[in-house]
């Protein structure tokens, strides 16, 4: 974006202080008739008060949406620390949830249900002391 401005306004100024250097007559300015100045002085004043004027104008109508980018960037900070703190709980419970997988894991290994053992306890023969 820098180039392209460069770009742009490097002729025009230079095309500017051309034009400032070839008119050098000197003229009368309007409320003081005594005062003769070079034309080129008057043309630069304006130009540069022309474009002070332009930066506050730019400035001026930039500053809601400065107050606005202010305002979202605290809206921001809040919400990345409520996100940190629901991660951070997140990981807490994801640790619980693998400890209690773990946990009955653990419990399921002790206890062993074998649909083959319940069908062949089905059909066996009865012992001498079931009878």
């Amino acid at each position: 974006m820098w180039l392209l401005k460069i770009l742009i306004s490097l002729p025009l100024l230079t095309l500017f202080v051309m034009f400032l250097v070839q008119n050098n007559e000197l003229v009368a300015l309007w409320p003081i008739p005594d005062l003769e100045i070079a034309v080129s002085v008057v043309y630069f004043v304006l130009f540069c008060l022309g474009y002070v004027f332009g930066r506050l104008a730019a400035w001026s109508a930039y500053a809601p949406l400065r107050t606005k980018l202010k305002k979202q960037k605290k809206e921001h900070k809040i919400l990345s620390k409520e996100h940190e703190k629901l991660n951070h709980e997140h990981e807490k419970l994801n640790q619980q949830m693998t400890t209690l997988q773990e946990e009955v894991d653990n419990d399921a290994s002790k206890v062993t249900f074998s649909l083959n053992k319940k069908i062949k306890s089905w059909f066996a023969k009865p012992s001498a002391e079931d009878k």
